[in-house]
């Protein structure tokens, strides 16, 4: 048995579809400088302090956290102690770079399985 779509359903279904991504991503706010997500796949198999200079997301995070002083790293991350271990792991190795510890803030709920969202928080 074969079932056919007519158009209007096909496009009820990818307006749906594109809306749900639209608004399953993490808002930008005024006060944050940069904005970026680091997927599992993205993760070096062995991770160091130098290999995180190699995922361009995070690279371009570290950098403007750098060019604005008092600005804040925030690391959202997945639930679980896979998560909270995958963080951990991240903001050891930033601070082995020379970034400041309490420039580093860990929250639970990135929101996206698998994925660390990292966000750069200016001043307030």
């Amino acid at each position: 048995m074969r079932f056919r779509l007519n158009n209007s359903i096909c496009t009820h279904l990818w307006h749906s579809a594109v809306i749900a991504v639209f608004l399953s991503a993490a808002p930008v706010h005024a006060q944050d400088l940069y904005q970026a997500q680091i997927s599992r796949y993205d993760w070096p198999d062995r991770s160091s302090a130098d290999s995180m200079l190699f995922i361009p997301q995070l690279k371009r995070a570290v950098s403007h956290l750098l060019d604005s002083e008092n600005s804040t790293l925030i690391v959202r991350f997945p639930g679980g102690d896979a998560g909270n271990d995958w963080a951990i792991e991240l903001q050891n190795n930033l601070i082995s770079l020379g970034i400041e510890s309490d420039r580093i803030v860990l929250q639970p709920g990135s929101g996206i399985e698998e994925t660390l969202l990292v966000i750069v928080s200016a001043p307030r």
